[in-house]
């Protein structure tokens, strides 16, 4: 049986890859400044479930192509604005909120992967957790360098349905 409640052995992922990777965030960075992107702000029971996951269940490396955005990342602004042009409230993701990634994967490896947080998640529903995992939305068009599956653990919220499935 895969053991969900003891942490994994060791930290799998840098805070370079979990870093904001915005501009403004790599220009405080270049300054020796605090970055409101530092990787400690990501969620660390979130990090525990997916050092857990690559550890015990997928079994092999998960390179994060994005990790923790701060709100001055261009994604996040342009997500901002549209929810303001809509006339909607806007209700901060899974990666401002430091319960996001993004694991650059393709073919069998994405296949594996998807298949090993389902069944993370379905170990958590059998001992009577709540999935870790409220979002896996697989981004796997285009050239292989830029397919990734996003993995979230945002919770159920005013405007953000959960868990929830998306493709890109």
């Amino acid at each position: 049986m895969i053991d969900i409640s003891t942490p994994a052995s060791r930290n799998y992922f840098t805070d370079k890859e979990l870093q904001c990777k915005c501009n403004n965030c790599k220009l405080e960075r270049l300054r020796g400044g605090l970055c409101a992107g530092d990787a400690r702000n990501m969620n660390s029971e979130f990090l525990a479930h997916l050092n857990r996951v690559r550890e015990r269940v997928y079994v092999r490396s998960m390179s994060v192509s994005s990790g923790f955005r701060c709100r001055r990342h261009s994604e996040e602004v342009r997500k901002r604005e549209q929810a303001e042009h809509d006339g909607k409230p806007y209700v901060l993701g899974d990666h401002p909120s430091g319960v996001g990634v993004d694991v650059r994967v393709h073919g069998i490896g994405a296949h594996d992967l998807m298949q090993a947080l389902h069944v993370y998640n379905w170990l958590h529903t059998q001992a009577g957790l709540p999935q870790p995992f409220t979002a896996i939305c697989p981004h796997q068009r285009g050239p292989l360098y830029q397919r990734f599956i996003h993995i979230g653990g945002n919770v159920k919220a005013p405007g953000r349905r959960r868990p929830w499935l998306w493709t890109y």
